[in-house]
């Protein structure tokens, strides 16, 4: 007969505060390494690892610039490189240009079938302004 005096032992509360204790010396070993990259930068106002890790929650969050105040910050004169883009005029395209430009896309959608889940009508309709262009070129053509 036992006298049950000593207290029970659960083997998953074993095996849970043997992680536990992995994960805090993997924690440590952490905060050493960092620490000792730290040590290597050697800052004028030393800090420890732990404070490092702190510093993105210490942090003073401010408000979130714009997409149009960082390119005002970033682009001097942006805006008035916009009003001398806006002046220019389109660049011309010649019939044959399109009708090479239209083969490149029908054969990039081609080869790229699974990425845009193309049904066969959407690619149709591409093929088909093709056609139209080819039509106009060859009625330039002839007009000349």
């Amino acid at each position: 007969m036992k006298a049950d005096i000593l207290p029970k032992i659960d083997e998953n509360e074993i095996i849970m505060n043997n992680n536990i204790a992995q994960i805090y010396s993997m924690h440590i070993k952490e905060l050493e390494d960092v620490q000792v990259l730290i040590d290597k930068l050697n800052p004028e106002n030393p800090f420890n690892a732990k404070e490092f890790i702190q510093y993105d929650n210490d942090e003073i969050t401010t408000e979130m610039l714009s997409n149009e105040e960082i390119l005002k910050a970033v682009i001097p004169n942006n805006q008035k490189k916009e009003i001398e883009e806006s002046l220019d005029p389109l660049l011309l395209i010649t019939h044959s240009e399109v009708i090479e430009y239209y083969d490149k896309v029908i054969l990039y959608l081609k080869q790229q079938k699974s990425d845009f889940n193309m049904k066969k009508e959407e690619l149709k309709y591409v093929k088909k302004l093709k056609k139209r262009s080819f039509k106009k070129a060859f009625y330039f053509c002839k007009a000349n």
